[in-house]
């Protein structure tokens, strides 16, 4: 079980609105009754508070119902998925948030074009709500030389995380590093270059002043390393690869961290594969053995601020639809609960060399058995997967990474509680393959990228071979 901690939500923006310009005294605000920023951040705890707000609303990424912050829809993070070569929408019963990103119908009232703007300007509100906070005279700090300094790290990593999506989704955006006090209708875009300059400002100062050991924090929080991650992709994004080579070089010799290439966890000694392990329930986190993950965002079932069953619902995407095919029946071996939205593309399938451990039978189901024994003359056969049934999102052939289900104590349960892995060493690789290519270093960025491939068995490739759809091609594979 991991440690919960109340998250206050009135750290938002919105709260620290205050009314001006009258003088009645009826009209001036008193929050001595409940908790503002005025009140809570005056002490280490009022901020601790404030950062575990922080952490929850960066779970609210994948949040579908139940007061999501994307307006209702089921997809969030598979909308941003839909419409690139890595999967399809199925044909029938498929998210109507969906459609407009698979069939590049979008306008500015689609759901998630202006629910992520959304959500991330709310997160950026909170950061700097924290920020201005810090400002203030007459603070009770437990630790006065170092938990300001984390306090600030923390939220200037929250902005900056912000921010990358707004840039990579949106382009020149608003910059917005105050609270204001009264509402605003005179904001302007600044330019994406710009912005990448204030990401890159947030984030040396949060990989300078945040946690260096993971093995001495609470599961879930941050280091310098997932800031280091990070900065390194935003250096790439700003034209500079040289300094994305040392921000990633940093992350990948700390000595913290190493590509999983050995059984541990939960089901170690049950059938499987160390690459299959990672995305077992309980396997995300250090404690775990699993030495590879730099952040991993908290879930725990039937536990209070641990997430419902609405906080993800990538395996209701991801796991296809089997329980409405004649023949199956709800399992977890299965996946769980799901609908099967969205589908991998046969070329994703069949881009794995057969001996790569991420092509195992463990991590891509390709074989399908009836398992619904009140359908006797199917049940133990293996299903024969046509092209109607794969494109209706029943069945078909689907990565395993999602699969999950409490079948046994909830059936109808459609989500996903395994905490959610944001940042692992296998990609910070694949972003220093990308920098060393980008720095002209094509033998460096050989080397980084075979990294990865020997982990999972892959054959080895050629500097020569090293290219933008190659480096692709491998995040497609490995993340």
């Amino acid at each position: 079980m991991k440690k919960r901690n109340t998250t206050l939500y009135t750290m938002l923006a919105g709260l620290s609105l205050l009314f001006t310009g009258c003088s009645k005294n009826f009209l001036n605000e008193d929050t001595s009754s409940f908790q503002s920023p005025d009140n809570t951040y005056i002490n280490t705890k009022g901020f601790e508070t404030g950062l575990n707000g922080l952490y929850s609303y960066a779970r609210m990424e994948f949040l579908t119902w139940n007061g999501s912050i994307f307006s209702q829809g089921a997809t969030p993070q598979e909308a941003l998925q839909v419409g690139t070569d890595i999967v399809a929408i199925k044909t029938t019963g498929t998210d109507a948030t969906l459609a407009p990103f698979s069939n590049y119908t979008l306008n500015p009232a689609s759901s998630y074009v202006r629910n992520y703007w959304k959500y991330a300007y709310g997160f950026i509100g909170n950061t700097n709500t924290i920020l201005e906070a810090l400002k203030k005279d007459g603070i009770s700090w437990t630790d006065k030389d170092n938990d300001p300094k984390r306090v600030e790290a923390t939220a200037r990593f929250f902005r900056a995380y912000s921010y990358r999506y707004l840039v990579n989704l949106y382009g020149d955006v608003p910059w917005v590093d105050k609270v204001s006090e009264t509402p605003r209708r005179d904001f302007t875009r600044t330019p994406k270059a710009e912005i990448l300059t204030h990401m890159i400002e947030d984030l040396k100062y949060a990989s300078e002043n945040l946690p260096d050991n993971p093995g001495t924090i609470q599961e879930g929080k941050l280091t310098k390393w997932a800031a280091l991650h990070y900065l390194t992709e935003a250096y790439i994004e700003a034209g500079q690869p040289d300094l994305a080579v040392e921000a990633a070089n940093k992350v990948v010799q700390s000595g913290y961290f190493k590509l999983n290439d050995q059984r541990f966890g939960a089901e170690k000694d049950k059938p499987g594969d160390y690459f299959h392990d990672m995305f077992i329930e309980n396997n995300q986190n250090r404690g775990s053995g699993n030495q590879e993950t730099i952040w991993a965002i908290q879930l725990e079932y039937n536990t209070q601020g641990g997430g419902d069953r609405y906080t993800d619902w990538s395996k209701r995407a991801w796991v296809p639809f089997y329980s409405q095919q004649k023949g199956f029946a709800l399992a977890d071996s299965l996946g769980g609960r799901s609908i099967g939205h969205v589908r991998p593309y046969q070329w994703w399938l069949d881009s794995y060399e057969k001996q790569d451990v991420r092509n195992s039978s463990f991590n891509i189901k390709r074989d399908w058995y009836y398992n619904d024994p009140s359908v006797p003359e199917l049940y133990g056969k293996k299903i024969v997967l046509t092209d109607a049934i794969k494109e209706s999102g029943n069945v078909f052939p689907t990565t395993t990474k999602f699969f999950y289900g409490k079948t046994a104590v909830d059936p109808a349960f459609e989500g996903n509680m395994k905490d959610r892995v944001k940042v692992r060493l296998a990609e910070t690789y694949l972003l220093l393959a990308e920098a060393y290519w980008r720095a002209n270093k094509p033998a460096q960025a050989k080397d980084a990228i075979n990294a990865v491939r020997a982990r999972a068995k892959a054959s080895l490739i050629d500097a020569a071979a090293i290219n933008a759809d190659l480096i692709l091609d491998e995040r497609a594979r490995e993340l």
